[in-house]
């Protein structure tokens, strides 16, 4: 019998990658990688004002929203004998009534007194919508938030004074025009430095 011995070759037909290939192939994966990273950043940079401008602006509407409560129910004084019922001059700018702020006085309970006596200002070293409450302030808003806040009062001959504490008008406020103008705070409070307004025009029932 005749045996014969077939030589088997020990090489792959396989090739490996060569160096050039594998260089190509991690700066392709370094760009696609920085393009995921940059769109994640920016993404979550929209993500992040996105949100921070929905919390200004909830802010702005429930501050005045608080505010057109008290400034509806000033001046009610159902004994007649409360005094000081309705806006007033408290002596301070934060507390009368003019262009930076607003103060209220009323008689919630009938009794000849004034339980509620309130002013809403705003402070523009913190950049926030105050309330002030028996000689104590409380933020509506958060630090930052606020660019401005303004006040003007419809007369009731019709015209216009935005110093009615000055001009002897605190009893002829018809109408109290507020307009209140925020933005956002914080890391990219630098690159989106849009305002956003809201006004609201408030007519007292009792005045």
């Amino acid at each position: 019998m005749k045996i014969t011995f077939k030589h088997m070759n020990n090489q792959s037909d396989s090739k490996g990658f060569t160096l050039i290939e594998l260089l190509v192939s991690l700066a392709i994966s370094s760009i696609v990688l920085l393009l995921v990273t940059q769109m994640f950043i920016s993404t979550n940079e929209m993500n992040t004002i996105q949100e921070n401008v929905a919390t200004v602006q909830q802010d702005i509407r429930a501050a005045m929203d608080i505010m057109s409560t008290d400034i509806l129910m000033a001046g009610l004084d159902p004994s007649g004998t409360a005094v000081n019922a309705g806006f007033v001059n408290g002596g301070s700018d934060i507390s009368d009534t003019d262009s930076n702020s607003v103060a209220v006085r009323y008689d919630y309970d009938g009794d000849g007194v004034c339980e509620v006596a309130k002013s809403y200002y705003y402070n523009a070293a913190s950049e926030q919508f105050l309330v002030r409450i028996g000689g104590a302030s409380y933020p509506l808003t958060e630090s930052g938030t606020i660019a401005s806040a303004s006040f003007s009062y419809s007369l009731q001959d019709g015209s216009v004074d935005s110093a009615p504490d000055d001009n002897g008008n605190l009893g002829n406020i018809k109408i109290v025009t507020v307009q209140i103008c925020g933005k956002i705070s914080g890391a990219y409070a630098a690159k989106h430095t849009a305002t956003y307004c809201f006004a609201k025009n408030i007519k007292p029932r009792n005045m």
